[in-house]
């Protein structure tokens, strides 16, 4: 005799997530671009509070008033550098516990710090101002004057120049190229992060004086390179020292303004002369034609000397960005 079948159970259905829940988070958490908006908002806040108690201090408040009409000094740039770098460190670090991963995710592993990549970097940086400098002196753009330091305030400006440019390196490309690189990277991949977040690069200098459009388009092309060298390397350290390098090479060396900006103590009574397509004008040689014509050829030269394929092993800790399929930017 058969028995008749028993009730057939019926599989829950998941709850609908809220719309709040749909909005707000992802997969991995919270969404991408939220994560983005409260690392700017802290980032700006905390910048803006700093910089308002600097101005309390009546010498960081004359250094700041110079550097608004132009004028940039070795003082100025290392102690506000090393302020701003210290906020973007502790606002990385409150969205590191957030997000309950180690700091060095966003970039700036420790393992490797200021190692063999960022003196790479460091020499790129050199070479290819140099060869921008080069380029308009052959065109008859540019002078190199006379020396205009000697003695023990030559080797203090170039130490001092020098610290303050590792300061700027390591503020800029954690700013731009670590936390919003990595998190944008997880929302909209590495690419279309690396645009809008270069742009908005080149946008900010363009409340510098004597910048202009130009200026910040070579400028939004430097940070498409730094990207292109944060993927194939696996972190910031090699764009860091070319970042670093860059600024050192143009503001110290060649003594040509920098972004729009001039500074004291340089190393050369130096002059441009010539059309503004060839010396950049008051921009400096980043508004020349041959500043985009040297960064341009960079991604070919940097593609063929740092392949894809043996980007990870020459690092040995970084896995590179390309295969960034999650949060977690290394291992």
């Amino acid at each position: 005799m058969e028995s008749l079948p028993g009730p057939v159970e019926s599989t829950p259905t998941p709850p609908t997530p809220s719309i709040i829940r749909t909005v707000f988070l992802g997969a991995n958490g919270i969404r991408a671009g939220w994560r983005f908006l409260i690392f700017a908002v802290l980032a700006v806040f905390f910048e803006a509070e700093v910089r308002v108690g600097l101005r309390h201090v009546p010498a960081l408040a004359r250094m700041l008033k110079e550097a608004q009409k132009g004028t940039l000094t070795p003082s100025f740039t290392l102690v506000f550098e090393s302020a701003a770098l210290v906020v973007i460190i502790l606002v990385c670090a409150i969205m590191a516990k957030i997000e309950k991963r180690p700091l060095g995710t966003y970039g700036i592993p420790l393992q490797g710090a200021f190692g063999k990549l960022f003196w790479q970097g460091v020499l790129w940086g050199l070479a290819a101002e140099t060869a921008v400098i080069g380029l308009i002196y052959a065109l008859r753009g540019f002078s190199f004057g006379t020396i205009a330091l000697s003695g023990v305030v030559l080797v203090k400006c170039a130490v001092v120049w020098a610290l303050a440019f590792v300061l700027v390196g390591l503020f800029e490309e954690f700013t731009f190229r670590g936390y919003p690189q990595v998190t944008l990277t997880t929302g909209m991949g590495f690419w279309p992060s690396a645009v809008l977040l270069s742009a908005l690069f080149g946008g900010v200098h363009l409340d510098n004086s004597g910048e202009g459009w130009v200026g910040a388009l070579s400028v939004m092309l430097f940070g498409l390179f730094a990207c292109f060298t944060l993927q194939r390397t696996g972190n910031l350290w090699f764009a860091i020292g070319l970042h670093a390098a860059a600024d050192y090479a143009e503001t110290f060396i060649y003594s040509v303004p920098d972004s729009g900006l001039r500074a004291t103590g340089h190393l050369l009574n130096s002059s441009f002369h010539g059309p503004r397509w060839l010396t950049g004008g008051t921009i400096g040689p980043e508004g020349s034609v041959m500043s985009f014509t040297v960064y341009l050829l960079s991604f070919v030269v940097f593609a063929w000397l740092y392949p894809a394929k043996k980007a990870d092993l020459r690092n040995g800790s970084v896995a590179p960005l390309q295969s960034l399929e999650h949060p977690v930017l290394t291992r």
